[in-house]
């Protein structure tokens, strides 16, 4: 019998996942809210997508309404909506069940192991650069999509490669990594970067790049972050360093964040998980980092407009 798989969230990344995983015959049931569970009652699930468009009639599942353990739970909500996303799927948590968070930054791993005990948590991360159209529909574009799961303390477990296989699917790569936590510290020096170089200066990449000390300011910017992550004891490698740099140094790319993206719509944000976290860690480690203090302070200024 295969594992039954509660993803929860039906967005852009989970509803992503989830639905190619499904359309490969595992046995996965999203956990959604009200208004989500009929519009995919009424639609179904629909990937419009650089590597085939897929349209499925998803299980699904409200909150209060779950019955039993699941084997395992992808867990790919908002950082600042964890709390309540616990609160929902807590019930599909029993002693064997392994969840997989695909959340930003790296606090969530200790909120979650602190709700439901170490060894429920594993480490993971995804690259994927999709959203969700006014209909409902998840479009995703670029390059193929990539979820990694591994154990936190890096050990080549059975369980891990059994997890990582269960979940795949044809639309996306599935790694199964023994460095999951540095793959995470990673992607969040990434996010950090280019978060902080959007929302301080209300543009694209290329916008920035393409000023006379745009490219200067975001290799400082980059400098911080990574810095932060070695002193935390996860320096990037060499490569990795030199291909983010590349990336939020081009002259003629559109790239942005999704914090910014949701800064710009007046929406939440999720600042001090990305920034904010980074900023308290730099602190620990006596890391300066004036350029990432200046993003965490915009930042906070714009939560408590929102909210005033």
């Amino acid at each position: 019998m295969g594992s039954r798989i509660l993803v929860v969230g039906a967005g852009a990344v989970g509803g992503y996942f989830g639905a190619r995983m499904a359309s490969a015959g595992h046995d996965v049931t999203f956990l959604v809210r009200e208004r989500r569970l009929q519009q995919l009652r009424a639609e179904g699930l629909c990937l419009i997508s650089s590597v085939g468009n897929v349209t499925i009639a998803p299980r699904m599942v409200t909150a209060g309404g779950i019955e039993g353990p699941y084997d395992i739970i992808l867990l790919s909500v908002k950082a600042y909506s964890l709390t309540a996303a616990m609160n929902d799927f807590a019930p599909a948590v029993g002693p064997q069940t392994r969840i997989v968070p695909l959340l930003n930054g790296m606090q969530h791993l200790d909120i979650l192991a602190d709700r439901f005990g170490p060894a429920a948590v594993m480490g993971g991360t995804c690259f994927i650069v999709s959203k969700l159209d006014a209909q409902g529909r998840i479009v995703q574009a670029g390059s193929l999509p990539r979820l990694s799961v591994g154990e936190r303390e890096g050990r080549d477990t059975p369980a891990a490669r059994s997890i990582a296989e269960t979940l795949s699917g044809p639309g996306f790569e599935t790694v199964c990594s023994t460095h999951i936590l540095q793959d995470m510290w990673d992607k969040w020096v990434l996010l950090a970067a280019l978060g902080s170089i959007c929302c301080l200066m209300r543009g694209t990449v290329e916008d920035v790049a393409s000023q006379p000390a745009g490219q200067d300011f975001a290799q400082a910017v980059i400098h911080e972050c990574a810095s932060t992550a070695a002193a935390a004891g996860y320096p990037l490698r060499g490569a990795t360093l030199k291909s983010t740099t590349s990336l939020l140094t081009k002259t003629d790319s559109t790239l942005t964040s999704s914090m910014f993206r949701d800064l710009l719509q007046d929406a939440p944000v999720e600042a001090q998980q990305i920034i904010g976290d980074l900023v308290r860690r730099a602190r620990v480690h006596q890391v300066p980092t004036p350029l990432l203090d200046l993003t965490d302070l915009n930042l906070r200024v714009y939560e408590q407009q929102r909210h005033a």
